[in-house]
């Protein structure tokens, strides 16, 4: 009889102590698109609680749930623990705890990369929590439910309690007025249509109370103007550009800079070009110029003849008898061959009115008759020479060889026609003398024959000069 009446007692015991326990509201917050990085497959899980409320966790699949990371934001502490993934984890189930709180159970299939979000809350918060507590409660709630006046009249109320914690609750009217501040500030930036200030402060109070859908909703349409706007003026800027109405095109890239827009970056290489430009055509550094040579009197340049930084230059000169060429209007008896050159470089200047200018180029010359890479043109190609062209080389027979090119048969005309060419390596080097708009350049440029045996034939050298226009 003693027995039972003494295990009545502890089951009523046990029943009052359970009953004097509070009990926690766990509730997944979780959002669609929430993805936790990790170089793994691992998940991890995300808690809020009142900092008032400290958690501790366990699992009945891991070893341990101890957080790696704990965060405060506002009132909050902000637990992160990481787990494992996988088939074998099926089945887990957190638990959080809390001193004075009953044990709650979540059951957590975790999947690779994903983020669980819970929200750990004291429903009966409110309930005999004593003075200052049940004040600082309601701030609490209030500030969650965006009221922030009333939260800060609720924090005024706790102070004059007489169980005040005075440190916390200071902490908690900063937090209220911090927030009215940018709520404010980001408001009159948002009617100015200052979309970028006003996001950076509908962020500053996310970061302070995270339940504020008000400035989380501001913050998105904010950063959206911002960007619309950052496009319409890129867009105008480029169409100015495009145009060549290159300062108005200027100013719109320096707002689009000044405002940290996306594009900040490629509109800082567009203002770039465009200072390089307006300096160019404001000391006529492009230059323009016709080149005549003795062998090549048909050719063209153009340089950048830059005031301070080195520039370049390309040229390029020929003869008319390289058009005859390519209509197969040619043989072995000219006296003149089809003749081309190329060249390009760097311009330095020495000083004003000098530059001098240097680089790489290449020289090719045609010349007709035996198509045969070991025979080459030798001095005089008269009519004397062009009588003796032995043919027989060629596997050709000719009974007189003293004919007429035009008189010769068609059969034969291949041997007169047919094209080889000689390349020469030609750099160059030369002098310009640039004057407001006009322009005089004289060039050396020295040939290296591919092969030896053609030096004599396309020359060691030549020389051009050229004039023309600074623009």
């Amino acid at each position: 009889m003693k027995n039972r009446i003494a295990c009545i007692i502890i089951l009523l015991l046990a029943v009052v102590g359970v009953r004097a326990q509070g009990e926690l509201e766990v509730k997944d917050v979780s959002q669609p698109n929430d993805v936790y990085s990790s170089f793994d497959n691992e998940g991890a899980v995300m808690v809020r609680c009142h900092q008032s409320i400290p958690l501790k966790f366990s699992s009945t699949m891991d070893k341990t749930a101890e957080p790696y990371k704990v965060e405060q934001e506002g009132t909050d502490n902000i637990y992160y623990i990481e787990f494992p993934t996988g088939s074998r984890y099926r089945g887990r189930v957190l638990n959080i705890m809390a001193n004075g709180y009953v044990t709650q159970h979540f059951e957590l299939e975790l999947k690779p990369k994903q983020l669980v979000t819970l929200q750990v809350t004291d429903p009966n918060a409110l309930v005999d929590a004593g003075c200052y507590r049940e004040h600082r409660n309601k701030g609490t709630m209030e500030l969650r439910n965006m009221n922030y006046q009333e939260a800060r009249n609720q924090f005024l109320l706790a102070n004059d309690c007489s169980d005040a914690d005075t440190t916390e609750n200071n902490k908690n009217i900063q937090l209220v007025d911090s927030i009215l501040y940018h709520r404010q500030k980001a408001d009159a930036a948002y009617r100015l249509l200052d979309y970028l200030e006003a996001a950076r402060h509908y962020e500053e109070v996310i970061m302070l109370n995270p339940y504020d859908t008000y400035a989380a909703r501001r913050d998105e349409m904010s950063r959206k103007s911002f960007g619309e706007e950052c496009e319409t003026v890129y867009s105008q800027a480029e169409a100015y550009f495009s145009e060549k109405e290159l300062a108005k095109a200027r100013e719109l890239y320096q707002r689009i800079v000044d405002k940290g827009c996306s594009k900040q970056f490629a509109a800082t290489e567009r203002i770039n070009a465009i200072n390089s430009l307006l300096n160019a055509k404001k000391t006529h550094s492009r230059v323009f110029t016709y080149e005549w040579s003795k062998n090549t009197p048909l050719g063209i340049h153009y340089g950048r003849y830059n005031m301070k930084k080195v520039g370049g230059f390309i040229m390029f000169s020929l003869n008319n008898k390289l058009f005859d060429a390519a209509r197969n209007d040619c043989h072995y008896g000219e006296e003149k061959f089809p003749e081309a050159n190329l060249a390009f470089g760097w311009t330095v200047k020495i000083a004003s009115p000098v530059w001098i200018f240097f680089g790489p180029g290449v020289t090719a010359k045609a010349y007709y008759g035996e198509y045969n890479k070991d025979a080459y043109p030798k001095k005089g190609f008269g009519a004397e020479e062009f009588s003796l062209l032995n043919l027989t080389k060629m596997g050709k027979d000719l009974a007189d060889l003293s004919l007429p090119f035009k008189d010769v048969p068609k059969t034969y005309e291949d041997g007169w026609t047919h094209n080889n060419t000689a390349i020469a390596v030609s750099p160059v080097v030369g002098i310009t003398l640039k004057y407001s708009y006009f322009a005089l350049r004289a060039t050396y440029q020295y040939r290296w024959a591919v092969q030896k045996e053609q030096q004599d034939f396309i020359k060691k050298s030549a020389f051009s000069i050229g004039v023309g226009v600074a623009f």
